[in-house]
């Protein structure tokens, strides 16, 4: 009788197998490359300098951001407050443009023109 690990005998308690991982996988080439890099690769070494860079990149922005907001005035809570009543005012500028432009359509249809026709006749940029 086949005794696997995961079988056991009355009275024994099951232990599970053992995980073995590959210590290397295929690699582009066909060649073995290591799964996890050791402590002192290079590959290791590269990605601690680019997090380095990263974390120099989000310090000097944070620095050129607290700058400007000093410069207006405001702090970050207020800074993102006005940037969310913007966003709620560019919104409703584009849901009535779309209205506009709906009635523009419909008005053009009834009378046999295009919508360009339309915007000439009341006056209004078609970059508007």
């Amino acid at each position: 009788m086949d005794e696997s690990p995961t079988k056991r005998k009355s009275g024994e308690a099951a232990s599970p197998a053992p995980l073995a991982l590959p210590a290397e996988g295929p690699a582009a080439d066909g060649q073995r490359a290591p799964l996890i890099a050791s402590p002192g690769s290079g590959r290791k070494r590269e990605l601690r300098a680019a997090i380095d860079e990263l974390k120099r990149e989000v310090e000097t922005q944070t620095q050129a951001r607290d700058a400007l907001l000093g410069e207006a005035g405001l702090t970050v809570e207020q800074a993102r407050e006005l940037n969310d009543e913007l966003i709620g005012r560019l919104h409703r500028y584009n849901d009535i443009k779309d209205a506009g432009q709906i009635l523009f359509g419909k008005l053009a249809e009834l009378k046999g023109k295009t919508v360009k026709d339309m915007y000439a006749e009341y006056g209004v940029d078609l970059r508007d």
